[in-house]
């Protein structure tokens, strides 16, 4: 093992000493180790103590520190019994810088100076670790002379650094004594073991400032670049030239490794006196020698590296990133372009199931759904009958309450249809059927038909709802015979009842030709939107007073209904809850079989020829928005395409430079440690990151 080839001894596992090898490798010299490395002695100290070795001993110094920093401060406060042995002895007071080391004053100098190493790593392991300071009394005076325990130590670690150094340097006035007298006159370290560390950023300034380099440097360089490229031209067929050239800024480095391929194949111009006959050969070489003129070659490379460590390759990394970012967001924009192209094609669907239409030919199917609109008014009219013995108990109990009835209208549109149907306009105006019906003409443009096959040919004929084939039944009204006289200056209809002739005198005003039913007296009642919301305000009528009724009579007791003789004097015309229930559900019956939305756009429809073009428009508007998702998915998956095109074009491009700038790294470190008798040159900063 390796603690039995070193002497550790010495230590007697005391961690002292061995922050003080962390601290100071040389001072491994005092312990006569001086062709040991430090990693041998601290793995050797810690099997000889019983901890566990270091990790990654094979690292740094800095680095090993950096990774076992909080271990040390472990064994510092483990190592009770050490310390306490430590500050125990009695420190020397008076010893010159020549007095001789010896006795217990020699080693109790030797731990005070130990001491001073120790606190030097801690407040080294506060500058690691970014430990705040912890504020302590500010009068040092009190310990002065005091012996210190171990917990006395770890309040002057936790003291932070200021409060260190001060003592440090009051223990180092009072002992008179420093490290040279302590270990005695140590061999300086060799300069050429001392690294040389640069920044990256500032690796340019340092140069220049040394004077490797000139600042006219730019200048220099303008020249070279032309020869460069006037060189390029003429250049041989090779493998690693074409590599070299194939998109790489040319620099010095370049041209060495070009000069080293044309020794090879301009060999056959090499003269006995080494010199090369080839121009290839001569331009190349003047290049070099333009380059290491005033090291401009150092220059530019510098700056070709820290313009690739901070601009190329994170610009580079930041566009990778970006594309990435692209594909990610069109994808999710194209599965919600999927997403509501499928639901504007389900609610055009929808809509054309509600309408009752296939949807491929809104406008003609519209139309030719016109033609149930009649059916589906006999329909209404059918159930509108259900409710003539609720319609007759609300005019009974009208009638009962309201004493002077005489001009009472109630529900006369309701009341009209039940008894007669639904009638024309014309008929409910005058009481009378016409003699003919002249249906107002509705014209709709029809859509653009793909083909001329599937074109609907609407023509100017009007469209035809079943007018035809209305009977009108004159009931027992007689018109008895027209007499025309021959001194009149205008005709006059001889009615039988002076009824009648107040009628005639009414559609002689009116302007109307007799028995002709026009524009919307053409209509049906329901037909013609006045006389339709006149019923549905009828049927509203109806059905609040049957829930009022119905509330009424669910009462507990008869102090809590209407305050009316009529429930006692008119007991007989009076309903059960449960016969107003049924009439309420027949009235509401009747409500839901007009208001169902295909018959309400059917007839609005029926109204105005515009409507087709509303519908139809929503309808067309939902296709229209599933196409243009449609589109934009198309657009959002070649955006991504390209997006990951330009990544797959850029993922090598970053590696190659990566590589290259790593590689220019390395040349720089050389070129610069040869200039410093070969130290070693340690460019630090953005370089370590790539």
């Amino acid at each position: 093992m390796v603690g039995e080839m070193i002497d550790v001894s010495i230590l007697e596992g005391n961690i002292i000493e061995l922050l003080s090898l962390l601290v100071d490798p040389e001072a491994m010299r005092s312990f006569g180790w001086p062709n040991y490395s430090v990693d041998m002695v601290l793995q050797s100290v810690l099997v000889k103590c019983g901890k566990e070795p270091f990790s990654q001993p094979h690292l740094g110094l800095a680095q090993r520190l950096r990774s076992n920093t909080k271990r040390l401060f472990s064994f510092i406060v483990d190592d009770q019994n050490a310390l306490e042995n430590l500050f125990s002895r009695r420190p020397v007071e008076q010893v010159g810088a020549d007095s001789p080391m010896v006795g217990e004053g020699n080693v109790a100098l030797k731990k005070q100076d130990l001491l001073r190493k120790a606190l030097q790593v801690l407040n080294f392991r506060v500058d690691l670790l970014g430990e705040q300071p912890i504020g302590l009394r500010d009068d040092l005076t009190s310990g002065l002379g005091q012996r210190q325990t171990a917990a006395g130590l770890l309040t002057l670690v936790k003291s932070g650094r200021s409060r260190i150094h001060l003592n440090l340097r009051w223990r180092s006035q009072y002992l008179q004594v420093n490290i040279i007298t302590t270990y005695g006159s140590f061999p300086e370290m060799q300069e050429q073991n001392i690294p040389i560390d640069i920044q990256t950023s500032k690796l340019l300034d340092w140069v220049i400032s040394r004077r490797h380099c000139t600042k006219t440097w730019p200048q220099q360089i303008t020249l070279i670049r032309e020869k460069i490229n006037s060189a390029i031209q003429d250049m041989p067929e090779h493998k690693g030239i074409t590599k070299l050239l194939t998109g790489t800024y040319i620099n010095y480095f370049h041209c060495l490794q070009i000069i080293e391929i044309l020794k090879e194949t301009e060999a056959d111009t090499r003269s006995l006196f080494g010199r090369y006959g080839s121009q290839r050969m001569k331009d190349w070489q003047e290049v070099v020698r333009l380059y290491e003129k005033d090291n401009v070659y150092l220059a530019e490379a510098c700056q070709i590296l820290m313009r690739n460590v901070a601009y190329e390759i994170p610009g580079i990394k930041k566009s990778i990133t970006k594309y990435e970012q692209v594909q990610h967001e069109t994808e999710k924009k194209e599965a919600e372009c999927v997403k509501n192209a499928q639901d504007f094609r389900d609610k055009y669907k929808s809509l054309s199931n509600q309408l009752g239409i296939d949807g491929k030919n809104i406008k003609s199917e519209l139309t030719d759904l016109l033609g149930s609109l009649p059916e589906m008014y006999r329909e209404v009219a059918q159930q509108a009958k259900k409710t003539k013995e609720a319609s007759a108990f609300y005019r009974s109990f009208l009638g009962q309450i309201i004493t002077n009835n005489s001009e009472l209208t109630c529900l006369p549109v309701l009341q009209h249809i039940i008894e007669h149907g639904n009638t024309t306009v014309y008929e409910w105006r005058y009481g009378e059927a016409p003699l003919r019906i002249e249906e107002p003409v509705l014209f709709i443009e029809p859509e653009a038909a793909d083909s001329t096959d599937d074109a609907i040919d609407f023509g100017d004929a009007a469209i035809d709802f079943g007018g035809s084939d209305v009977e009108l039944e004159t009931g027992d009204i007689d018109w008895g015979q027209i007499d025309m006289l021959p001194d009149a200056h205008e005709a006059t209809i001889d009615f039988s009842t002076t009824e009648d002739a107040e009628l005639e005198i009414v559609v002689q005003e009116a302007g109307i030709e007799g028995g002709v039913a026009k524009d919307n007296e053409a209509l049906t009642m329901l037909d013609y939107h006045k006389t339709r919301n006149m019923f549905l305000d009828d049927l509203a009528e109806l059905e609040a007073f049957l829930r009022q009724r119905s509330m009424e009579m669910q009462a507990t007791s008869k102090e809590s209904k209407m305050g009316f003789s009529f429930s006692q004097s008119h007991s007989g015309t009076e309903k059960s809850p449960q016969e107003l229930e049924v009439m309420l559900s027949q009235v509401m019956s009747t409500l839901d079989a007009v208001n169902r939305p295909k018959l309400k756009n059917l007839a609005l429809i029926r109204e105005s020829p515009r409507y087709v073009d509303r519908v139809a428009n929503s309808l067309q508007q939902h296709l229209r928005l599933a196409d243009k998702m449609e589109g934009n998915r198309t657009i959002l998956a070649e955006r991504r395409r390209s997006a990951a095109a330009e990544q797959a074009r850029l993922q090598p491009t970053l590696k190659k430079l990566i590589e290259r700038t790593k590689e220019l790294q390395v040349d720089i470190e050389k070129n610069i440690s040869k200039k410093y008798n070969n130290r070693p040159v340690h460019i630090t900063g953005g370089v370590t990151s790539l």
